[in-house]
C-alpha cells in the first residue's frame, strides 16, 4: 500500500514538472498513442452489382460486358456481348480496412464505388469479389445487399433534366460484408528490447510527458523520446515474454496532451472544425456573396400538319449570375480564445461554404493563428 501511494505521488510529481499549457487535455495514454507496426491494412477488390434499376453501366462500358461474359463461363454459360444487357449492372471497386489480430471468419464493413458510367447503386446487390492486399494475396471475400443512404429518380433517362437526387448515390457500404479468410499476423515487438509508440498528433511537449510517465511507472530507462511522434519503450525484464500486460497498464496512465491550434476544412460538404488555442487577430473582412441560377424550360413544338410522328420536345436552359446582398468591410477585433473566434466569425453572418473561403484567406493574412488543413 505504502508503495502504491509512493508511485502515485511520484507519478504526479512528475507530471507537474512539465509545463502544462492552457489547452491541454487529460486523456489516456491509449488514446493519443499506437505501437508501432500494430495499424490496419488496405484492402481492394473488383466486383460488379446486379439487380439495379435500369441504373447500371451503358453498353459503351466494354469492362463490364467482359465481366458478365466470364462469370456466366464460370457457370458453363457462353454468350456474346451483342447478348449482354448491362443496363442493371455496374462494374465497381471495392474498399476494405483490415484491422490488425484479424483472424479467419471476422467479419469487416466494405465501401463499394462505382466504376463506368452508372447513375446509381440503390438496391443493388454485390456479387461474391475477393479482396487483395499490396502483397497481392487475398485476404477476405465480399457479398451482399448495398447501402446507398439516399436515392435517384428520373422520367427522362439518366442525366435527363426532369431528375431527382438525394445525396451521393454512386457509392454504397455493405455493414459486416466481407469474411476475412486469412489470419493478420501483428507482431508488437519490433525486435527482442522493446518496441515503439507512435503520437496520434506530433508533440513534443506530449512526447515527453509520455516518456516520464512511463519511466515513473515502470523504472527509470524504460521510455526515451526519440522526436515529436516516436517513443521508444524497452521491455522491462519483469514483463518479459507479457507484453500484453505491459501494454495494458501502460495504455491506462494518464497525461496531459497538448492541444493544437488547427482548422479543418472539408471542402465536400462546408464542414469547418476548430480546436485547440485557435485565435484570431484584428483585421477587417469583406466576402461577396455570387449567386448562379439555372433554369430550364421544356417547350413541346408542334408536329408539321398530317405527321403521326410524336411532337418534338425543346429543351432552353438559361443560365444566369449575380452578386446579391451589400457586403460591407467589417472589422475584428482580434479574439484571444476558441469561443470569441467562433463569436467574431459568427458576426460575419457567412454559409458554412463561404467559411472555408474565409479561414483560408485569414490564415494566409496571416490573422488566424492556426494550422488549416483541407481534406
Amino acid at each position: 500500500m505504502k508503495k502504491t501511494l509512493t508511485a502515485a505521488l511520484a507519478l504526479l510529481l512528475t507530471l507537474s514538472a512539465l509545463p502544462l499549457h492552457a489547452s491541454a487535455q487529460r486523456v489516456l495514454l491509449k488514446d493519443v498513442a499506437r505501437v508501432q507496426g500494430v495499424t490496419t491494412n488496405q484492402l481492394v477488390g473488383y466486383g460488379i452489382v446486379t439487380g439495379l434499376n435500369q441504373t447500371g453501366d451503358s453498353t459503351s462500358v466494354v469492362f463490364t460486358s467482359q465481366t458478365i461474359q466470364n462469370i456466366l463461363q464460370a457457370f458453363g454459360l457462353s454468350t456474346s456481348s451483342q447478348n449482354v444487357r448491362t443496363r442493371d449492372v455496374a462494374a465497381v471497386i471495392v474498399t476494405a480496412n483490415l484491422p490488425p489480430f484479424a483472424h479467419s471468419g471476422d467479419n469487416v464493413d466494405v465501401t463499394v464505388s462505382t466504376l463506368g458510367d452508372a447513375t446509381s447503386l440503390q438496391g443493388g446487390t454485390l456479387v461474391l469479389t475477393e479482396l487483395k492486399a499490396a502483397n497481392n494475396l487475398v485476404y477476405a471475400t465480399a457479398q451482399g445487399p448495398l447501402s446507398v443512404g439516399g436515392f435517384y429518380a428520373s422520367a427522362t433517362g439518366a442525366g435527363g433534366p426532369n431528375s431527382i437526387l438525394q445525396n451521393h448515390v454512386t457509392a454504397g457500404r455493405i455493414p459486416q460484408g466481407a469474411v476475412i479468410a486469412r489470419d493478420m499476423i501483428t507482431n508488437i515487438q519490433q525486435d527482442q528490447s522493446g518496441f515503439s509508440y507512435v503520437l496520434t498528433t506530433p508533440d513534443y511537449l506530449t512526447a515527453a510527458r509520455v516518456a516520464q510517465i512511463l519511466n515513473t511507472k515502470f523504472g527509470p530507462g524504460t521510455a526515451h523520446a526519440n522526436d515529436a511522434e516516436t517513443i521508444r519503450v524497452n521491455l522491462p525484464a519483469r514483463y518479459a515474454g507479457d507484453d500484453v500486460d505491459f501494454l495494458a497498464q501502460a495504455g491506462e496512465l494518464p497525461l496531459d496532451a497538448d492541444e493544437l491550434a488547427k482548422v479543418v476544412v472539408n471542402e465536400r460538404t462546408g464542414t469547418v472544425v476548430m480546436g485547440g488555442d485557435v485565435t484570431l487577430a484584428p483585421c477587417a473582412i469583406a466576402h461577396g456573396n455570387l449567386s448562379i441560377t439555372i433554369a430550364t424550360n421544356n417547350t413541346v413544338v408542334p408536329a408539321a400538319p398530317f405527321s403521326r410522328t410524336q411532337p418534338p420536345v425543346q429543351t432552353n436552359t438559361t443560365v444566369t449570375a449575380s452578386q446579391t446582398g451589400t457586403r460591407k468591410l467589417i472589422y475584428v477585433s482580434g479574439a484571444p480564445t476558441l469561443m470569441q473566434v467562433v463569436r467574431a466569425l459568427n458576426t460575419i453572418g457567412v454559409s458554412p461554404r463561404d467559411l472555408i473561403s474565409i479561414v483560408q484567406a485569414l490564415r494566409d493574412a496571416g490573422s488566424l493563428q492556426a494550422d488549416v488543413e483541407i481534406i
